[in-house]
């Protein structure tokens, strides 16, 4: 009801008006009593502000001066009061109307496109695709057909399990799952060994299917087959079983492998003064316009901010503000002690483990040996590690070697 009230009062208009005197509290019983509407009366000690009816302020001036009161007018407002504006101010009106055009044709175009849930299939494929239906870029968003789009792509794609593609604003999702590969039975055909990844000694080994060529200790290579696909009889059995088979099983061994790096005692250390520069520019996506220039650094460094902008969440706007931040920095020598030399070369030991080693690996030992230079630390890290070493290949009829131990069909030591 307060909204209605308030519509109501702008098609009608109102003036606001400060009234000073003394016989205000008069003034306004005898407005009342004439029939004057008087609304959102405030009074400090002789001083006084209201709202009239534009019909009225005639006659409530009248009565302004006959109880000695000065009348002054703060605001007009109302519908009659912006036409008039308007009216007088013929390029500002153009400008808003212009603006709201611009922005009402720039909303009905697709600026963003997003897919989601494609791994095996190349997104720039499913643009493509997507282009050739009408949906792309800078297209009218009410055009494209999505459904028959949808279809289009299930059809091309065989492995696509579901997909959905959905408007908002000007931004497109396409949302898609794949199918998962089946998973193949065993079969004579498929049957693979289990090959050694690299030369190690043996830690362990539990076969599951096939038949042990190697057991615990036994030193091996990389290639060599570690359990075979082909099943061999012990002798002892009434009907033995000689299938190949797809080899399973488990086996580990311990490797030694030398990591070298220096590091330097003296290196340059950037120290960040804290004051900074920026450059804006506004403009698209293929030309932009320079607001505020700035003056790199030197020495400085250089980052970029892009920001665009936007209506709301998914109603984006083909227009960019473009950063450029220089922020001012000193160059310093820092030099560095073998200790603290030695600690970094610890981190960065850890660090290598890290990122090279599979989470199920064990580091054994790690033997770190120094060699003090004039100019750097020369560090050379020797890590013992127990992993996995088993891979699938297939099944050759060659069996297994080892380099130093035996062939024997053993289980795990």
């Amino acid at each position: 009801m307060i909204y209605i009230s308030k519509l109501w009062k702008f098609f009608n208009g109102y003036v606001i008006i400060s009234i000073k005197g003394y016989n205000i509290e008069k003034l306004i019983n005898k407005a009342l009593c004439s029939g004057i509407v008087i609304r959102h009366i405030k009074k400090d000690k002789n001083i006084a502000e209201a709202e009239l009816l534009p019909e009225d302020f005639k006659a409530f001036a009248e009565l302004c001066a006959r109880y000695r009161c000065r009348m002054r007018i703060v605001h007009k407002n109302g519908f009659y009061r912006t036409l008039l504006f308007m009216k007088r101010n013929a390029l500002y009106t153009l400008g808003i109307f212009l603006s709201i055009a611009v922005i009402y044709a720039l909303s009905q175009m697709v600026w963003i496109i997003d897919i989601m849930g494609n791994s095996a299939i190349d997104k720039h494929s499913i643009l493509e695709t997507c282009r050739n239906s009408g949906l792309y870029e800078l297209c009218n968003k009410n055009s494209p057909d999505y459904k028959k789009i949808a279809e289009e792509l299930r059809i091309k794609y065989k492995n696509i399990a579901w997909i959905n593609i959905s408007l908002k604003g000007s931004r497109v999702s396409i949302r898609l799952a794949e199918d998962k590969p089946a998973v193949k039975a065993v079969t004579d055909s498929e049957a693979c060994d289990i090959v050694s990844t690299a030369q190690c000694r043996i830690s362990y080994v539990v076969t599951e299917k096939g038949t042990p060529l190697v057991k615990k200790n036994d030193i091996v290579k990389e290639g060599d087959v570690l359990i075979s696909a082909q099943l061999v009889p012990a002798g002892t059995e009434e009907n033995p079983v000689t299938d190949i088979v797809r080899a399973k099983g488990s086996v580990r061994g311990i490797l030694k492998r030398n990591y070298s790096f220096t590091i330097p005692y003296s290196i340059n250390k950037r120290e960040y003064t804290g004051r900074r520069r920026t450059a804006v520019f506004i403009g698209t996506a293929y030309r932009k316009i320079c607001i505020k220039n700035a003056r790199p650094f030197s020495p400085g460094e250089k980052s970029e901010e892009i920001i665009q902008l936007r209506l709301g969440e998914d109603c984006p706007l083909p227009f960019f503000i473009y950063k450029n931040i220089y922020s001012e920095y000193i160059e310093k020598r820092v030099n560095k002690d073998i200790e603290t030399a030695k600690k970094e070369a610890s981190v960065h030991i850890t660090e290598f483990i890290a990122q090279n080693y599979d989470i199920s690996s064990d580091i054994l030992s790690v033997k770190t040996r120094y060699s003090e230079g004039k100019e750097c630390l020369s560090v050379n890290a020797e890590i013992i590690s127990d992993e996995n070493i088993g891979t699938e290949k297939p099944h050759t009829d060659t069996g297994g070697s080892t380099i130093n131990g035996t062939t024997e069909n053993s289980g795990s030591g």
